[in-house]
């Protein structure tokens, strides 16, 4: 079993495989990059000594022992197309709704396949990473980037995937705050920082581990004030069944066969 090396190849240059690069920093020997987007894999070889672009995918599973496929969904029959990577080979895949049979279908190999829900906050090194199976090699990895949480399951596995759904949908409820102040006729630049500065204010709390969340929620109202009537008055168990209901939907989405 391949324990992390210090040399990872990675497969995508989006968003998350650039936050995941860069919160690695230095601390990894050598990365390799695939070039499908040039611009942004030579940025990061340009910020990073130890970063090297490859000439195609086939260089990148080549040089690593340990693989990140961090590509959309749609976009993974292109890139494994032609690919070969050997059986000893460890792959995380960053890859939302394609199951680790659903790689190997595809690979035609067997290399052990770790699938993985990387946060934008592993950019800061502040970022909890869902793991499934549980693997040495993937835990190092993203140890270093803020740590680890091993599902006991594909279903938490895909419960996990389906609850990261949930941000856009909390910054619109933010958003919609901001709105509502602005409405009242405040500008809403005004509006937006002061609704950033209340929602900063929670995160930190959110931070504290020793308090659960139930105890946080409870900590920011008090019996008849106004946190608890307006949670009381729009977060009735109708808009909660609903919100799981939502829930749901997302993980049979993630859980669908391709």
């Amino acid at each position: 079993m391949i324990k992390f090396s210090a040399t990872l190849g990675v497969i995508g240059t989006g968003a998350i495989a650039q936050d995941i690069v860069d919160g690695l920093g230095d601390t990894a020997e050598a990365v390799f990059l695939s070039p499908r987007n040039a611009r942004t894999a030579q940025a990061l070889a340009d910020r990073h000594a130890h970063v090297r672009v490859c000439a195609d995918n086939q260089a990148v599973v080549d040089a690593a022992p340990l693989l990140l496929l961090a590509v959309r969904p749609d976009q993974v029959p292109d890139a494994l197309a032609g690919l070969r990577v050997p059986d000893d080979r460890v792959l995380v895949s960053a890859v939302a709704g394609w199951t680790a049979e659903a790689l190997r279908t595809r690979l035609g190999t067997d290399p052990t396949i770790v699938r993985s829900i990387p946060l934008p906050a592993v950019r800061r090194r502040e970022g909890v990473t869902a793991l499934y199976p549980a693997h040495p090699a993937a835990e190092e990895l993203f140890g270093r980037l803020g740590g680890t949480v091993v599902a006991e399951s594909a279903a938490v596995f895909d419960a996990l995937s389906a609850a990261t759904a949930s941000i856009s949908t909390y910054l619109n409820y933010v958003d919609t705050v901001a709105a509502w102040i602005a409405g009242q006729g405040m500008e809403p630049e005004a509006a937006e920082t002061y609704v950033r500065s209340m929602f900063t204010g929670v995160s930190a709390a959110l931070a504290d581990h020793r308090t659960t969340l139930p105890e946080l929620a409870k900590a920011h109202e008090t019996p008849r004030g106004n946190n608890e009537a307006l949670r009381t008055k729009w977060f009735t168990a109708q808009n909660r069944a609903a919100l799981e209901e939502a829930l749901e939907h997302v993980r049979e989405r993630v859980t669908r066969p391709r």
